[in-house]
């Protein structure tokens, strides 16, 4: 994949993870969980076909936590992106497709 194809593949993945995240940030705290040793707030919505998580530190207290979104469509995973305070960014998981409409209409709805 070309270097100008990428960027533009991660300029994406980041406009639908921060829709994404708009979304999950305003719905109800699921519970609270443990993950990789350290404690997490999760939310969650399911609409449609898609559905999402997202798991932020508890307390963050530490730069380096990590905070996590999932979406997935049909079941299937296809945004997977995880971020920390200290400005670390992985885009783990980005599969382009139609559910990008479909998560876009739902966020209008919330």
């Amino acid at each position: 994949m070309r270097a100008r194809d990428r960027q533009a593949r991660l300029k994406r993945a980041k406009e639908v993870g921060r829709l994404a995240f708009d979304m999950l940030r305003f719905e109800e705290l699921v519970g609270n969980m443990t993950v990789k040793g350290e404690q997490k707030q999760f939310r969650e919505f399911s609409h449609r076909g898609l559905s999402g998580s997202l798991l932020t530190p508890f307390r963050p207290t530490r730069l380096d936590e990590f905070s996590r979104i999932q979406i997935r469509h049909l079941g299937h995973k296809v945004l997977d992106i995880r971020w920390s305070k200290a400005g670390d960014f992985r885009l783990v998981t980005f599969e382009p497709g139609d559910w990008e409409e479909l998560l876009e209409q739902v966020a209008t709805v919330f």
